[in-house]
């Protein structure tokens, strides 16, 4: 304890020690003096070890270090600023990476006691789905006891407010949803469990912060207000605040207590009918000291119980499976694999501006030849001159990180300012972020800096081994990045021109909504053949087609997964009627169409027919599990997987039990953009009490290539700055060779050397690592490429144009970065160089 009373002491008081240090010295000095002896020793090494014996002298030479690594990069202002420019790109976008990441991830949503909160899924080693019926969540809400609360949401078609055309976004809440959140309203209130949860009470609605903003104009006097939604009377109650965060990432305008879904969707049994093709979504509060393990055990117990209750809803081997649900995100599979293609990308720029900025410490070396080797002459210590050398890139490296934190958080918020972002989401740095930052910064200064340090310490800084590294390195990391930017912008024209397999461009879906508001396939069938028979009556249309999966619209996306060879594959199904394939412009190849309610006969895709059956006609051939029989081979349209150049598909005839769920497609002779209000009204008409959902296919088609647009824009950003890092970085190399050439370049002007020569002289050392790191980066990208192919339609193994026009733009950015220095050779007065050597 007295050692570390000592030490804190020196720590806190060393100017006082010192100063009583140094008169200590000249004491003993002079006393020796009288004495006769004049060799008293070395007075600086005699205080330095005295120092070292009082303790913790580390922190007094960092911070020496710190100062004088300060005043150095202060003398150099150009290359200082170059620096932590270089710097703040490449961390920068490593950092706003990070910090998307970990508010999507590892931050908690602004709700009451998010750790405990948990999202429930109906899960079985062959199904997954978000969604339980009402009815099992109501089971398990009454009989668990390792959750404390339990509450759900429902999602619900589109809705019509008052007169206005423009489509409402809904969601039906349990009656303690807001509640169980810690939600509060910024004006009004909000659903109340004891006034609002029941049938019988009066209709009311709480309207989304920014949806009140800009529908209401954020109108006080809402309040009390009724409004009609799908012409029903509804009373605003309350606005939830901007600053309350909802589950499942929703923007929803609207909220309604999800009891009052019958009010609003006439004929609906998603409340209490078990077998109903939907469902709520299931979020539940972990009770106090329970663990999602043993929650999970009990919800298996309660699953088994409901299984005796309905043994034709529960799945086999069904559980429900926990997640976190106080986060923004749920990390999922897909999600891993976006964010492993980020972080290799941007892992790519960090790479590039390390060896950028090593390059530049290089060349800036020579410069400081002659102060190293003035220190080593007076005795300085190579592992001291070292430790100095990297407490500078240290120092570099941290000015940098922090600029880079400002330049990703700035960006960030200009991000969130310039979209509909609600007031809790906040891109602050936490001691998460702020950590990486730290850590990011102490890689970069190990990669930049310890190389030049060791060789700058050892004066070893003619070997251009690491100089030849750097270079390979910054071109490998900005070939990949160029190549791939290359191949998603291919991806992009491809998706947008080529042609996928099926006609959009003047196809409009119409989604009525039977199933939801209760009819009878039966009832179903009347409605549909009425409205077919009416909309071919419309100007403009050439055919209506009936098909059970949504295309390109507001639907889910279904398959199923059979083995082909011994590997796994995705079939997308359908169930069509028989102007499906007229209508949707997909031609039989080979075979006969479907019949009208014909079971055990399916059509196939030719891409499936030739992965299920090669070499052979598949025509006849048993499918799925030997029942079906394949009658006709239709043409590849990868309706529901656009971004899927394998894409398989399957087709049966549409069932009686199957007519309440279709959705109609309507094809044009013309533009189709005029007929949606006459096609709505149709049926409308039909029942007042349906709402129908219509789109335009192209419009679909579009929102999924707007996605890859967007993605492709920011890695070709990436690309662009990569290659600009690379450029700066191979300037500072070639002028550091000029400058450690000088000696060599003047003898060869003055012997009457062309300046064409001399230039071939200066970069001919530099052609063997750019070549092998366009090779190597070639290589890497080939890799990269396989995993794109499973994400984007449009990727081949080997685009030879993306390929060649990524190498070939980079070879050209880098001969001309290389040019601007080395003209520099050619300006050397032969005689001032060897006056100066």
């Amino acid at each position: 304890m007295g050692e570390l009373f000592r030490r804190l002491r020196y720590l806190l008081f060393h100017r006082r020690f010192d100063r009583e240090l140094e008169n200590d010295m000249e004491f003993h000095r002079e006393m020796a003096a009288r004495q006769g002896r004049q060799n008293f020793g070395n007075t600086l090494r005699l205080r330095e070890q005295s120092r070292e014996a009082w303790g913790w002298t580390w922190i007094d030479r960092l911070l020496q270090d710190l100062r004088y690594a300060a005043r150095i990069l202060w003398r150099s202002p150009g290359f200082t600023l170059t620096a932590i420019g270089v710097l703040t790109i490449g961390i920068g976008v490593c950092v706003t990476g990070f910090t998307l990441l970990n508010f999507l991830v590892f931050r908690f949503l602004p709700v009451r006691d998010p750790a405990a909160l948990v999202r429930l899924q109906r899960d079985s080693p062959e199904i997954h789905t978000s969604e339980t019926p009402y009815q099992s969540f109501l089971f398990y809400q009454a009989h668990t006891k390792t959750l404390s609360a339990m509450f759900a949401t429902m999602g619900s078609p589109a809705m019509e407010l008052d007169d206005d055309l423009r489509p409402v976004s809904i969601d039906f809440v349990t009656a303690n949803y807001f509640s169980e959140l810690g939600a509060i309203a910024a004006t009004g209130r909000l659903i109340d469990p004891h006034r609002d949860d029941s049938a019988d009470a009066v209709p009311v609605v709480v309207l989304n912060y920014m949806f009140w903003q800009q529908r209401f104009s954020g109108d006080p006097s809402i309040i009390g207000r009724v409004i009609r939604l799908n012409k029903k009377p509804v009373t605003v109650i309350g606005v939830l605040s901007n600053f309350s965060a909802t589950l499942d990432g929703s923007n929803t305008d609207v909220y309604l207590p999800i009891k009052q879904q019958p009010y609003f969707i006439e004929g609906s049994r998603a409340l209490t009918d078990v077998f109903y093709g939907g469902g709520v979504r299931m979020w539940g509060r972990l009770a106090p000291g329970v663990t999602p393990k043993s929650a999970g055990e009990e919800l298996l117990a309660l699953t088994n119980d409901l299984r005796k209750l309905y043994p034709k809803l529960i799945w086999e081997k069904e559980y429900i499976h926990i997640d976190p649900g106080g986060h923004p995100a749920i990390l999922q599979p897909e999600m891993l694999r976006a964010f492993a293609l980020i972080a290799a990308l941007l892992l790519l720029i960090f790479i590039v501006a390390c060896a950028n900025l090593g390059g530049l410490m290089m060349a800036r070396s020579v410069a400081r030849e002659h102060e190293i080797s003035i220190r080593i002459a007076i005795g300085a210590n190579r592992k001291r001159i070292f430790r100095q050398l990297f407490t500078e890139s240290l120092l570099l490296a941290l000015l940098g990180a922090f600029s880079g934190l400002t330049l990703s958080y700035t960006g960030l918020r200009i991000i969130a300012a310039m979209n509909p972002t609600p007031a809790w989401v906040s891109f602050a740095p936490d001691w998460r972020v702020l950590l990486f930052v730290v850590g990011i910064a102490v890689m970069a200064a190990i990669f930049f800096g310890l190389a030049p340090a060791l060789q700058i310490a050892r004066q070893r800084q003619r070997k251009t081994m690491v100089r030849q590294i750097l270079v390979g390195a910054q071109i490998a990391a900005s070939c990949v990045l160029l190549i791939v930017s290359s191949l998603l912008v291919h991806a992009v024209l491809h998706m947008m021109y080529a042609d996928p397999g099926f006609g959009y461009e003047q196809v409009i879906g119409i989604s009525p909504g039977l199933d939801g508001h209760g009819y009878t396939p039966q009832a179903a069938q009347n409605y549909l053949d009425t409205l077919r028979g009416r909309l071919l009556g419309l100007p403009g249309v050439k055919s209506v087609a009936l098909s059970k999966i949504s295309l390109l619209g507001n639907g889910y996306t279904a398959y199923m997964t059979v083995d082909i060879g011994g590997h796994p594959v995705n079939i997308y199904p359908n169930w069509v009627d028989r102007e499906f394939f007229k209508t949707m412009e997909i031609p039989l190849l080979r075979g006969r169409n479907l019949r009208p309610g014909e079971t055990h006969a399916v059509i196939v895709s030719e891409s499936l027919a030739r992965r299920q059956w090669p070499g052979q006609e598949a025509l006849g051939q048993k499918f799925g599990d030997q029942k079906d029989l394949v009658v006709g081979v239709a043409g590849n349209a990868r309706i529901k997987a656009l971004n899927d150049g394998d894409a398989v598909e399957a087709y049966w005839a549409m069932q009686p039990s199957d007519m309440a769920s279709m959705t109609l497609l309507v094809k044009t002779a013309g533009a189709p953009d005029e007929l949606p209000p006459m096609m709505k009204s149709i049926a409308e008409t039909l029942d007042p009490k349906l709402f129908p959902y219509i789109w335009l296919l192209k419009s679909g088609f579009r929102e999924f290539t707007k996605i890859l647009e967007n993605t492709a824009v920011g890695v070709s950003v990436l690309g662009m700055v990569a290659v600009l890092l690379a450029g700066v970085g191979i300037i500072g190399l070639v002028a550091y060779s000029v400058s450690q050439r000088t000696k060599e370049i003047a003898i060869r002007i003055a012997l009457g050397a062309k300046p064409l020569h001399v230039l071939s002289v200066v970069l001919k050392q530099f052609l063997i690592p750019v070549l092998a790191g366009a090779v190597v980066g070639a290589m890497a990208t080939a890799g990269v490429s396989q995993f794109l192919r499973k994400i984007l339609f449009g990727i081949s193994n080997l685009d030879p144009a993306g390929y060649a026009g990524g190498i070939l733009v980079l070879i050209a950015i880098a001969t001309a970065a290389a040019l601007l220095p080395a003209r520099r050779a050619l300006r050397v007065d032969p005689m001032s160089a060897l006056h100066e050597e």
